[in-house]
């Protein structure tokens, strides 16, 4: 059965719903974290914001092309206190959004969109590479 555009769509949207509450959840992070363990994760996340906004941006555009509305509701994530507890939710969620990207992007090529493909696989592996670098920072605070 062929992909519809209706269900890229919402695919897309609940990606771009994750894409904001994760620009949130990293921003109260990055506000909330305390001393020297956890500079560098202030760091990284101050710069994963960034890719997470283009992840929006190109998510939101995309939804438009294809003829529908972009949420602007976030996915509200749990809200931890802990560098250990915000490190092993972020690690989860770069990992279960990779994933999601990946499966994403096998929709779009069913559906004939090969540049959104392209682009999913893309994001895929940057939500991959932050995972990896959180997972080396977790290991670092024993």
């Amino acid at each position: 059965m062929a992909v519809s555009r209706e269900q890229l769509i919402k695919v897309l949207n609940e990606d771009l719903a994750k894409e904001l509450g994760t620009i949130i959840r990293y921003n109260d992070q990055a506000a909330r974290i305390k001393g020297l363990k956890g500079h560098e994760v202030r760091e990284l996340l101050v710069m994963e914001i960034q890719d997470e906004v283009g992840h929006a941006r190109y998510l939101a555009d995309k939804i438009v092309m294809l003829g529908g509305e972009p949420t602007i509701e976030p996915y509200k994530f749990p809200r931890k206190e802990t560098l250990r507890e915000m490190l092993e939710l972020n690690i989860e969620v770069e990992l279960a959004d990779s994933k999601a990207y990946y499966d994403h992007a096998r929709m779009a090529e069913e559906f004939g969109d090969y540049d959104l493909m392209v682009q999913l696989e893309n994001m895929a592996s940057d939500e991959r590479r932050h995972a990896d670098q959180m997972i080396r920072l977790l290991e670092g605070l024993e």
